[in-house]
């Protein structure tokens, strides 16, 4: 059995997003251990930066755990009741500390971690994808899955390609994790580099992906390949895209950093990223 985490905000996350990571998890043949977070010590710093000379800092402070914490319990059971009455065994793992540390540790000794889209760990303005999406996925050690709310049932499956080692151990990565999505139907979509428009080691990921898939197809994209890829994921709803590494040195990258962030900001579908 595979080790699959779920990074969930304790305050805040919903039914729909319980039920995707349980399909996920289903997929990819795994157990789920939720990674309950809060950002305790991080929210008192913010709060201490909103502080004026009219509040009571130490009082709002006092409320404000109070009230986290009666929250944090009932929300707890709640999901805790959501998997049971789902058949489902799940492990909960209550991480009070820092959000990114906990989450970065446990990453090491896991096969797939998942995380929500607009996950965030902040009470002031963020960045979109939050900025803890964006330090998961440059800094974890395991491939990471960012998903919208609402996963639907995977019906095609998108590897995005150029010949890089970083596109081709994505394809991998994702063929040994979800070994059971063998008759879902897979287009490769090759993203050409420097107006090549022979697909690079075409024969051999031709073989390799024939190994793991009944159904394979092929598709280049070329004018600009970020854009085409972007317009794809927007109009895909029942499908999981790869992307190569990300935040990593122009050699290792698949994209610019900005669009690949441009494709988790707006992209439908589940996102896959790992390094090699």
């Amino acid at each position: 059995m595979k080790k699959i985490l779920a990074a969930v905000d304790a305050l805040h996350f919903s039914e729909h997003e319980l039920k995707s990571y349980k399909y996920i998890a289903d997929k990819a043949r795994g157990e789920l251990t939720i990674l309950f977070l809060e950002n305790i010590a991080g929210e008192a710093v913010q709060y201490a930066a909103l502080e004026s000379g009219a509040l009571d800092y130490q009082a709002i402070i006092a409320e404000s755990m109070e009230e986290r914490e009666k929250k944090s319990k009932e929300n707890k059971k709640r999901l805790q009741d959501y998997y049971r009455d789902n058949g489902m065994d799940v492990t909960v793992r209550e991480i009070p500390g820092v959000p990114l540390a906990e989450a970065l540790e446990e990453s090491r000794f896991a096969d797939l971690l998942l995380v929500r889209n607009d996950t965030t760990f902040t009470i002031l303005t963020d960045s979109n994808p939050p900025r803890f999406v964006k330090d998961l996925l440059t800094q974890a050690q395991c491939p990471v899955m960012v998903i919208p709310e609402t996963v639907h049932y995977f019906r095609e499956i998108l590897f995005s390609y150029n010949g890089t080692f970083s596109s081709t151990f994505a394809i991998r990565q994702f063929t040994q994790i979800f070994d059971s999505l063998s008759e879902v139907p897979v287009k490769v979509i090759y993203i050409t580099e420097n107006d090549e428009r022979k697909i690079p080691s075409g024969k051999l990921i031709k073989e390799y992906l024939n190994h793991h898939y009944e159904d394979v197809t092929y598709q280049s994209l070329e004018g600009k390949p970020a854009a085409e890829l972007l317009a794809m994921t927007l109009h895909s709803t029942h499908g999981v895209i790869t992307l190569g590494a990300y935040g990593r040195s122009a050699a290792s990258r698949f994209f610019h950093r900005s669009e690949a962030e441009a494709i988790l900001r707006t992209a439908n579908i589940p996102v896959f990223i790992t390094h090699p």
